[in-house]
């Protein structure tokens, strides 16, 4: 869990803080639990909706480099691993916010479209869809 909110949100004390609003919100809500799904599929469900709604916040607050980018960018001597790595989290974060869902999801994360259809509330062929759009912009964006 932790580390699909790190991969929505970038770093590790706002993906430890959605973690833990998701297990609060899934208290208050454990009564409204159907199984129409599975639960690890509901958990996953209110996980990335608290990682949308931190975003939705965060946009709306003044934008601040968080201090992990600025002590990454400070450090001497960066490795080419670690500039690739940043520069894939930087074009991460520039995607809309069901791509990158999508992509996290599948991609890292080893959930499949299915999963991810009903965790987004999509259809198994529009995550599959989205995945490829989503790896074509990602290549041409990282041609540039």
């Amino acid at each position: 869990m932790k580390s699909i909110a790190f991969n929505h949100l970038g770093n590790i004390a706002d993906a430890e803080d959605a973690v833990q609003e998701t297990f609060v919100k899934l208290h208050r809500a454990a009564r409204g639990f159907t199984g129409e799904a599975a639960f690890s599929t509901w958990l996953y469900r209110i996980l990335v909706n608290t990682c949308l709604d931190m975003i939705r916040k965060r946009r709306r607050r003044i934008q601040e480099a968080p201090i992990d980018d600025v002590l990454t960018g400070v450090r001497a001597g960066v490795s080419v691993d670690d500039a690739k790595r940043m520069t894939l989290r930087k074009l991460l974060a520039e995607l809309p916010e069901q791509r990158r869902s999508v992509f996290v999801l599948f991609e890292i994360e080893g959930l499949s479209h299915a999963e991810i259809g009903e965790i987004l509330d999509i259809s198994e062929g529009n995550s599959k869809w989205i995945l490829f759009a989503t790896k074509k912009q990602l290549q041409e964006a990282w041609k540039r």
